[in-house]
């Protein structure tokens, strides 16, 4: 991903770095800032299997050790409010991946 690339465009969403912001079809989405930070690294990730402690250390900034269930809540509520249940996959025993479509 470029950094100094505005949006990024997934499907039919529109996510705009800069501001923090997600749209589909000019109509904002609201994701929490938690959300959008673990949205924003699985798109710098497209593709790639990552680890919920890896998510923790991008996303929160803090290494977690152990496991945490909040990593699996944001990316359910993440699915539903983007519309990506089928995009956001479970990796058994790794974690999550955005599949490639950016």
């Amino acid at each position: 991903m470029n950094p100094y690339k505005q949006n990024i465009f997934y499907k039919d969403l529109t996510i705009n770095l800069t501001a923090c912001r997600v749209s589909r079809a000019g109509q904002d989405l609201c994701l929490t800032p938690r959300e959008f930070a673990l949205l924003a690294v699985l798109l710098s990730n497209c593709g790639i299997a990552l680890s919920r402690s890896q998510l923790l250390e991008a996303a929160w900034g803090y290494a977690f050790i152990g496991e945490s269930r909040t990593v699996d809540v944001h990316i359910n509520r993440l699915r539903r409010k983007l519309g990506l249940e089928n995009d956001i996959q479970t990796v058994y025993k790794v974690g999550y991946r955005l599949n490639r479509a950016c």
